[in-house]
């Protein structure tokens, strides 16, 4: 009996000193003096445009192509600031020649817009309330979905695109986006 104890004992033994030194190595970052959380997301300060220019605009498309609708960036809105928000004004066209613009900006990594303010034609008027909001995944209807999935953000990265990269998808009616 003496000679069955103590392998087992032996295996206790070592289970509970191999679980004791996996919680001593496990690498805890907040013991480290050198690590910081991570920051809050903190937005820059943001202007609207002043005047958009409708000479430079940039159309693209919106899942199936509805014939209402034709859906344009101001080329000279389309810029990421130093809080790696990527902001533009949107153009849409109604087929009866009706206009409407909104300034707006994605934040890539998180799937989140914000409308910063509206208008028609080309003058823009600061939206009351302005929070972050969720992007619909539906990018056959809603143009957001289609620039965030196809164009404006890489969704490998977590980054935007380039603004070059961008336009030129634009031009030649294809997307950015990984399949």
């Amino acid at each position: 009996m003496r000679n069955r104890t103590y392998p087992l004992a032996l295996m206790l033994l070592f289970c509970t000193s191999t679980l004791l030194a996996d919680n001593i190595l496990m690498d805890d970052a907040s013991d480290d003096i050198y690590w910081q959380p991570e920051e809050p997301f903190k937005e820059g300060k943001t202007a609207l445009p002043e005047k958009i220019d409708l000479d430079d605009l940039q159309a693209f498309q919106v899942g199936a192509n509805d014939p209402r609708f034709q859906y344009f960036i101001e080329r000279g809105s389309l810029q990421t600031g130093d809080d790696k928000v990527t902001r533009f004004v949107v153009v849409i066209r109604s087929r009866t020649g009706a206009t409407n613009t909104s300034y707006e900006a994605f934040r890539c990594g998180e799937r989140l817009f914000k409308v910063y303010g509206y208008g028609s034609d080309d003058k823009l008027f600061a939206a009351t309330k302005p929070e972050w909001r969720t992007i619909p995944k539906d990018e056959s209807t809603d143009y957001r979905a289609a620039l965030y999935e196809d164009l404006i953000c890489n969704l490998l990265t977590g980054q935007s695109n380039s603004p070059d990269a961008i336009f030129r998808a634009m031009r030649d009616n294809r997307t950015l986006a990984i399949d």
